[in-house]
């Protein structure tokens, strides 16, 4: 569907449906209020899913829609947008950047991808680890956007070969680089918005925090299982012979970079740091200390902390952090405050009322129903749109057939991130897309696959270690 007309349709369609429930009485058993947030909710999803306006402007509404509605006043629509989770995306960000600016990112990159040999399998396989373990820490799309040029200056040398050509080994280079870095985005709470949003979510609505080291104890196995299915269908065909000139062009990256600055010494002091206290809060008696905090002491050190380039620069600036995706942390925002007026004005309740109208359902048949949706609107749209549309929902379903919700809801934030279908599915799959390598037809092929991968490990989680994983 060309853009202009899926606006066109997205302005008929979602006002109509908020003034719908504007002027029409409310379903038996549910409240005005509830009624005119079930408006709002319908307008936001056909804004975000047709992209009728930018994503953060649609955010926005609730601070006009909710008070004018009478479903909240501007103090309660507007306290979400200032969730904690919000600022511990910010200081992942923040210290993202000064990752970026003093080039530490590439440097790891490097130390990671020279070890495992020149074979074709292996390059892949670099790549596709090298991004994963970055966007653990980085946004999923900074992770790309770097990785990009050192994986387009490896197949600028190699690809010369007719035989590493004909093999499709940049296919599986660029893709490897796409998928690593949707992968690694879900094992950590800062790896991508939708982690972000799921704990927002949970904490606003069921009191349930949920801690950076207990997300990757969930998330981390997951991962741990797709990564090598992903690499065996980008490489099962290709050569198993080594490519002349891939280690002396890694070497040779690896010594543009020189010695270690000291801005990259200082800068990895403080993400080290970072994540040491993230891993091991629970093990610290300090009252006040949350994941939010350590994040945004990390950060805020980047503004006090000398670069010790000799230009009187700190490690981190105003001018870099005007680089922060505002947007996304708006787009959580207005999710989260959408969220609060579903859980408050009992449309939840209502919700999760008509679905228990339908008796038992098997764990295994929600989490396929469930997921399998969330993965093919996450190929469509926004993942952090599409999660911040369809939580609500999904708890109040698995509240309805008496399911742990923050379960349900985890595993849906999850399938949110594995788009890997489609070039507009993900920023990465974009990104990779842009570089000319690979077509739709290609990542298709390749995506569908690790799409049924990943919807078999989500069952699978389900059916093991999941249920029993976030109950207290």
């Amino acid at each position: 569907m060309k853009s202009d007309l899926r606006k066109k349709i997205g302005w008929i369609i979602g006002p109509a449906l908020l003034i719908a429930t504007l002027v029409l009485p409310a379903p038996e058993g549910l409240s005005e209020a509830a009624w005119r947030t079930a408006g709002l909710t319908a307008l936001m999803a056909v804004f975000w899913s047709l992209e009728v306006i930018p994503f953060a402007t649609t955010a926005f509404l609730p601070l006009v829609v909710l008070p004018l509605a009478g479903v909240a006043s501007i103090q309660e629509a507007s306290s979400p947008y200032a969730n904690p989770v919000i600022f511990l995306f910010l200081g992942g960000i923040f210290i993202a950047l000064a990752m970026e600016r003093s080039h530490l990112h590439l440097r790891i990159a490097l130390h990671i991808l020279r070890p495992l040999g020149t074979r074709p399998a292996a390059i892949v396989a670099g790549f596709l680890i090298a991004s994963a373990l970055l966007s653990m820490w980085i946004n999923n799309t900074a992770t790309a956007v770097m990785m990009l040029p050192v994986g387009l200056s490896v197949i600028s040398l190699l690809h010369r070969s007719d035989t590493v050509k004909a093999s499709g080994f940049a296919v599986a280079l660029m893709l490897g680089l796409a998928y690593g870095s949707s992968i690694g985005g879900f094992v950590t709470l800062v790896g991508t918005a939708p982690n972000i949003f799921f704990a927002g979510f949970v904490r606003e609505v069921y009191g349930y925090e949920v801690g950076f080291f207990e997300w990757m104890m969930f998330a981390g196995p997951i991962a741990l299982v797709l990564l090598p299915i992903t690499w065996w269908l980008l490489v099962r065909r290709l050569s198993r012979t080594p490519i002349d000139g891939a280690a002396e062009l890694l070497a040779a990256e690896k010594s543009a970079l020189g010695k270690m600055s000291a801005a990259e010494r200082r800068v990895s002091v403080v993400f080290g740091l970072t994540i040491f206290f993230w891993l091991c809060r629970p093990l610290v008696p300090l009252a006040g200390l949350s994941d939010t905090v350590i994040a945004m002491i990390g950060g805020l050190l980047l503004f006090v902390i000398p670069s010790g380039d000799g230009k009187a620069r700190m490690l981190l600036d105003w001018e870099g952090a005007k680089r922060v995706p505002w947007d996304v942390l708006w787009l959580l925002g207005g999710g989260l405050s959408l969220a609060a007026a579903i859980q408050g004005t009992g449309l939840a309740s209502y919700i999760g009322g008509l679905s228990g109208q339908f008796g038992a359902v098997p764990l295994i048949v929600l989490v396929l129903v469930i997921a399998g949706l969330t993965l093919l609107m996450t190929e469509l749209t926004s993942n952090t749109a599409t999660t911040a549309t369809f939580l609500p929902v999904i708890g109040s379903i698995a509240v309805g057939f008496g399911m742990n919700p923050v379960f349900i809801c985890a595993l849906a934030a999850i399938a949110s991130s594995g788009a890997f279908m489609l070039p507009v599915a993900t920023p990465p799959n974009a990104i990779v897309f842009g570089s000319g390598w690979v077509t739709v037809a290609q990542m298709v092929r390749v995506g569908v696959w690790i799409n049924i991968a990943f919807l078999a490990i989500l069952m699978l989680a389900a059916a093991t270690y999941g249920n029993w994983f976030f109950a207290r």
